[in-house]
């Protein structure tokens, strides 16, 4: 039985106003009168028409809150966000920007409260992965502030989706490149992040899933200790350096995180070009590595791309209750090689 909501405030006893507060999670409604419209909402199961929802949308301010990671990544991602606005230029849409240094796991709550303070509709988020990130944006999912996590994800909340690269996947693809490249023999270092707990970068899947690809495929390739750093550029530059010097026949680098101009700055210092480089991303600094064969592949996981569909899976909800099809999004994976770029 279809229902109108003149005809669920007539069998609750309250006025339409109510039942829209319940509807769309305002204030001014007691516990027990919201629990009272909600349960009737749900037994006739009662869904707002998607194209009056989007045109009393266009009448109101749509906050949307946007805390990226102060990394390199943050440029691709936010630009992907506004590309993704230009869909909703008949919307009155606010995009309230703001970076936090990694792992300040502090400010990145202190920045999130400040969005609910703000009264933002939904969130996009590259989560710390932190219990206290974790129980924050449980927090706002309570709230009905949707949070999508972008690029980094955090393990066990209650986010409304994750959009980014598939790790272990892309660490995969990365050991059947370096494989390939070595005619399945040789020595390969691994470089990696700190490995602190509040890693949240996917640096370690896809360490992982480059060892499990080397293991299966290659058995004559040994893929040595992975090597942590803070991605400090002194201290990936030194621990290249001795590596090459303790390595005398290393004929692979494999890079899951930052530091690729560090590695390649040492790699050219000391005529080592010769061996295979597999790291991420298409920033320019990579791309000339690239050009230059000191980088042999990097394997990108369309920033830009994560940050326009973050946007545009945030306002298809908010506007017309449309939820995303999965919880997890994964991008492409795109290999470039020197072939590839002009």
């Amino acid at each position: 039985m279809k229902i109108t909501i003149k005809q669920i405030a007539e069998i609750a006893g309250v006025h339409r106003s109510t039942v829209d507060k319940v509807l769309h999670n305002r204030e001014g409604v007691s516990q027990e009168v919201r629990q009272r419209v909600q349960k009737i909402i749900d037994e006739y199961g009662y869904r707002p028409n998607p194209i009056g929802q989007a045109l009393k949308k266009q009448d109101q301010k749509i906050k949307i809150g946007v805390i990226l990671l102060e990394v390199d990544a943050k440029e691709r991602i936010l630009s992907g966000i506004k590309e993704g606005l230009s869909a909703y230029q008949s919307f009155d849409i606010e995009l309230m920007y703001h970076t936090v240094n990694y792992p300040d796991v502090g400010e990145q709550i202190r920045l999130i409260h400040k969005m609910i303070e703000q009264k933002a509709d939904g969130i996009i988020l590259s989560p710390i992965n932190s219990p206290e990130i974790v129980s924050v944006i449980d927090y706002c999912n309570g709230l009905h502030i949707p949070i999508i996590t972008v690029n980094t994800d955090v393990k066990g909340s209650q986010r409304f989706c994750f959009i980014g690269q598939e790790g272990e996947r892309a660490g995969r693809v990365g050991g059947r490149l370096m494989g390939e490249f070595l005619n399945g023999k040789g020595n390969v270092a691994v470089f990696t992040s700190d490995g602190h707990e509040q890693q949240s970068f996917s640096y370690n899947k896809r360490d992982k899933g480059f060892r499990a690809m080397i293991k299966e495929t290659y058995p004559k390739m040994h893929v040595l200790k992975s090597i942590r750093t803070d991605e400090d550029a002194m201290t990936i530059a030194e621990e290249t350096r001795n590596l090459l010097e303790k390595e005398k026949y290393l004929k692979g680098i494999f890079i899951t995180c930052g530091g690729v101009r560090e590695v390649g700055k040492v790699l050219k210092e000391q005529g080592k070009e010769d061996i295979k480089v597999i790291c991420y991303e298409d920033y320019p600094d990579i791309l000339q590595l690239l050009k230059e064969e000191v980088v042999d592949a990097t394997i990108t996981s369309q920033l830009k791309v994560q940050g326009k569909q973050s946007i545009e899976y945030l306002l298809d909800y908010l506007v017309y209750d449309k939820k995303p099809p999965k919880k997890h999004l994964y991008t492409n994976i795109r290999i470039l090689l020197k072939e590839c770029i002009y």
